[in-house]
């Protein structure tokens, strides 16, 4: 089956605020490229489609060293599908500036922008549009040839890792063992990290610390706030590392922390705090602190250290 797939690229340096949700401001420098290719080999893999497509772009048209975000794939459709992505975001959905529109107004001497540039977008406001866009395909699609290639290749696109998403408190206990295509180097590369992590805060935490071995994540309860939780973690395929409190109490919870929150000035204290709703559970929420995962050994356990006790700090005491 011919697949037309969507990808969504940006600096590098700007991957670990696309994924918490970060808005990518023009004036510091942010920007998405939203484009499109085609593929007719079913077993290709999507984002291998997608890079094969953007390598031919690296000599003439992207100034620094950039990462591929998202990729969406759906049955071949004939012209530019990403306009139409695009146009959810300027146009419908959110009125975003975009390249198409800047060239419109460019002056002598001044060059044109590549025409597939999106400004100040986060990655909500993409996946938004995305599902607008798949919405009128199932519209579309529905009773007709071809609807459940369709289907099947939606939900490949919305089954993907959740960067930010903490495990609940059964999963540490229930988690499978570490990927047998994992290296042994790669696990004890991680264990060593949380065992250092968890040397450096175990004290001053009064709560018994979870660390299955082999994976990529610690956490514990709150010992003072009920229903509350901390997840610690970081995503290889991502580029990030995450702590966070979390509740499962949905809305009541949610409530309460934010109300917590407003009457502790925590926001003064934790600047970077982000409050995210969970993907995979209703009734969950986070506030986050987020980074990226490029740090040496010692960098990464002294920030997953630094961050976790000041979480702690300033909602248990």
């Amino acid at each position: 089956m011919k697949r037309t797939l969507i990808y969504v690229f940006g600096p590098k340096r700007l991957f670990s605020q696309y994924f918490s949700n970060t808005e990518l401001k023009q004036q510091d420098g942010g920007w998405l490229k939203i484009g499109q290719t085609s593929e007719t080999d079913d077993s290709k893999d999507k984002w291998e489609c997608a890079m094969g497509r953007i390598s031919q772009e690296v000599r003439t048209g992207i100034p620094e060293v950039c990462q591929l975000f998202d990729v969406f794939e759906y049955p071949e459709m004939s012209g530019n599908v990403d306009d139409r992505i695009r146009n959810l975001l300027t146009n419908d959905m959110y009125c975003l500036e975009c390249s198409k529109v800047h060239n419109q107004s460019v002056d002598k001497y001044e060059i044109k922008a590549g025409r597939e540039f999106v400004y100040g977008v986060t990655r909500n406001q993409v996946l938004n549009a995305v599902t607008k866009f798949e919405r009128n395909l199932i519209l579309d699609y529905y009773g007709k040839d071809g609807f459940e290639n369709l289907m099947e290749l939606i939900k490949r696109n919305n089954s993907g890792e959740m960067p930010f998403e903490p495990v609940t408190e059964g999963d540490f206990t229930d988690a499978p063992a570490a990927s047998n295509e994992a290296s042994e180097a790669n696990v004890e590369w991680c264990n060593n990290i949380w065992e250092k992590v968890v040397e450096r805060v175990k004290d001053k935490v009064q709560s018994h610390i979870n660390n299955p071995k082999g994976r990529p994540y610690i956490g514990f309860n709150s010992p003072t706030h009920e229903d509350f939780a901390y997840d610690c973690g970081y995503s290889v395929r991502y580029n990030t590392t995450r702590v966070c409190i979390y509740t499962t109490g949905g809305e009541n919870a949610k409530v309460k922390m934010q109300e917590f929150i407003a009457n502790n000035d925590v926001l003064s204290l934790l600047p970077n705090l982000e409050q995210k709703p969970g993907a995979r559970q209703e009734g969950k929420w986070m506030w986050l602190v987020t980074d990226t995962l490029e740090k040496s050994d010692d960098e990464l356990v002294d920030w997953f250290a630094e961050n976790i006790l000041k979480l702690y700090n300033t909602f248990e005491k």
